[in-house]
């Protein structure tokens, strides 16, 4: 018996609810927690349209209502928005990447990605947002939540949980900014399964409490949004170590994998539920390589890869966006 095999004796898994907010040309904009990479990187891989994380990785509402608004008001950053620190402006939007010696390179970086953000929803379907935790670090002068503390000293922060009430307003925050820039769009939510160990087990614990009752009450009042259950399929379905990487915290490659199949099945149409699998397939058959790597074995290998790239692409010729695999050949 396989590993995967033992493993799926080991658990219980649960009904999640079809539904199928996607097509196979279906494009996808996806923020929040590292989570949400992990989906969104595995999509992207098989040509389906993505935007993923542009402001970086962000953990609380909080600070993902901020940018998000900051993208649909179409705010220009500048050098007064930063603050300087250990030789470097940083933004205290946005993750821990974005820092620059120089405050006007951050700033061209910073509304380049927001330009480009803004463009991506107008016209996307879909928004997945995956929310981290509900702690949050709030800088004492100027007063302010931060998305990243940006290694300035914790003796500048106050550190606190976010209000239920507080984390459903800053929830309601990001649907208006996203049907600002597009009212059609639709949105599902998440809660990331990686366990936040930083926090104390306990305080984890709370804070996804809270994002779960914040959640829960605010889906109740907006019904047209959706909530794919991947912190429960951790927790209640797979509800054992051996489903986490060594740290402990986060999702091991196979558990990502498992979720991602219950995610295509939950959120995809059935057809496209088959281009996903034909694609992992044509996906696992360019990782092969040859062992010998002369030029005719080289373009012998290349030849079948685009005979078996146009044969998915005869097999749906309704799909617009093949970037993953036309990549190979640009």
């Amino acid at each position: 018996m396989s590993p995967s095999q033992i493993k799926e004796q080991l658990f219980t898994r649960f009904d999640i609810p079809a539904n199928p907010l996607a097509s196979v040309n279906s494009s996808w904009f996806f923020a929040g927690s590292c989570f949400s990479d992990n989906i969104g990187r595995m999509l992207g891989s098989l040509s389906v349209e993505t935007l993923l994380n542009p402001f970086g990785i962000i953990y609380n509402p909080h600070s993902l209502a901020t940018v998000l608004g900051k993208v649909a008001t179409e705010y220009r950053y500048s050098a007064h928005d930063f603050y300087y620190s250990n030789g470097r402006f940083v933004s205290l939007d946005h993750h821990g990447s974005f820092s620059h010696p120089e405050a006007e390179p951050l700033a061209e970086r910073i509304n380049q990605l927001h330009d480009q953000s803004f463009e991506f929803i107008s016209k996307a379907d879909i928004a997945c947002i995956t929310l981290g935790t509900a702690w949050v670090w709030e800088m004492r002068d100027p007063a302010r939540i931060v998305a990243n503390c940006h290694k300035i000293p914790a003796a500048e922060f106050h550190h606190r949980l976010l209000s239920e009430t507080e984390v459903r307003q800053e929830i309601f925050k990001c649907v208006e900014y996203l049907k600002l820039i597009n009212p059609g769009i639709k949105i599902l939510f998440t809660i990331s399964p990686v366990k936040h160990l930083r926090e104390g087990i306990l305080n984890n614990s709370m804070s996804k409490a809270r994002l779960i009752s914040s959640l829960a009450s605010f889906l109740e009042q907006m019904p047209e949004c959706s909530y794919f259950p991947a912190y429960e399929i951790v927790c209640d379905e797979l509800r054992d170590h051996r489903f986490y990487a060594e740290d402990l915290a986060h999702p091991s490659a196979w558990t990502i994998r498992y979720i991602f199949n219950r995610f295509t099945e939950c959120c995809f149409d059935s057809r496209t539920q088959n281009y996903l699998s034909a694609a992992i397939r044509l996906a696992r058959l360019l990782e092969h390589r040859p062992h010998q790597t002369d030029n005719a074995s080289l373009t012998a290998l290349k030849q079948k890869w685009a005979e078996e790239i146009d044969k998915l692409k005869s097999d749906y010729p309704e799909k617009t966006h093949w970037a993953a695999f036309d990549r190979l050949f640009s």
